[in-house]
């Protein structure tokens, strides 16, 4: 892992060879009426595909880059390149003693809006299969609080699952 950490910019070119353009506002389009069907439990399958989407970012890092780690530090730090150059959010930051992330500027917040419940599901289902795969070992993130309820921040809770 300490290469990577020397060539940051190696990764950032890896993400945009390995990710797929998305139209930032069709994104955004898409998951405001998609979410308007939540509560028939569309969210857990669209957080489900996402933990998909994490888990096989991560199985890429691996296979292709020969990138293994088995600390969450570093884990957490590659998560960081990761959703900050995907644009999904402006910025990312964790708390290790705390177990949380927290991000500001949520794609998801945007396309959303104001809700009582916490919007941004899909993303810790991002998180979970990222950490989970990357670490080969079992994960659950929960969004806890979100910007769409009026907080300064998304705060995700980090719970390792034994």
């Amino acid at each position: 892992m300490g290469h990577l950490k020397d060539n940051i910019k190696a990764l950032a070119e890896a993400i945009e060879r390995e990710s797929v353009l998305i139209h930032r506002d069709a994104l955004i389009d898409g998951y405001r009426d998609v979410h308007k069907f939540a509560k028939f439990g569309i969210d857990r399958l669209i957080q489900k595909a996402a933990e998909y989407g994490g888990r096989k970012g991560a199985r890429t890092l691996k296979e292709r880059y020969g990138v293994y780690t088995d600390r969450l530090d570093e884990a957490l730090e590659l998560l960081t390149i990761i959703a900050e150059s995907s644009r999904l959010i402006d910025f990312f930051e964790f708390d290790l003693s705390n177990m949380v992330i927290q991000v500001e500027g949520s794609i998801l917040v945007e396309a959303v809006g104001k809700s009582e419940k916490p919007v941004c599901r899909p993303m810790a289902g991002f998180f979970k299969g990222f950490l989970s795969e990357l670490l080969d070992k079992k994960f659950d993130v929960e969004e806890i609080s979100c910007t769409a309820q009026g907080y300064g921040r998304c705060t995700f809770k980090i719970k390792p699952k034994f």
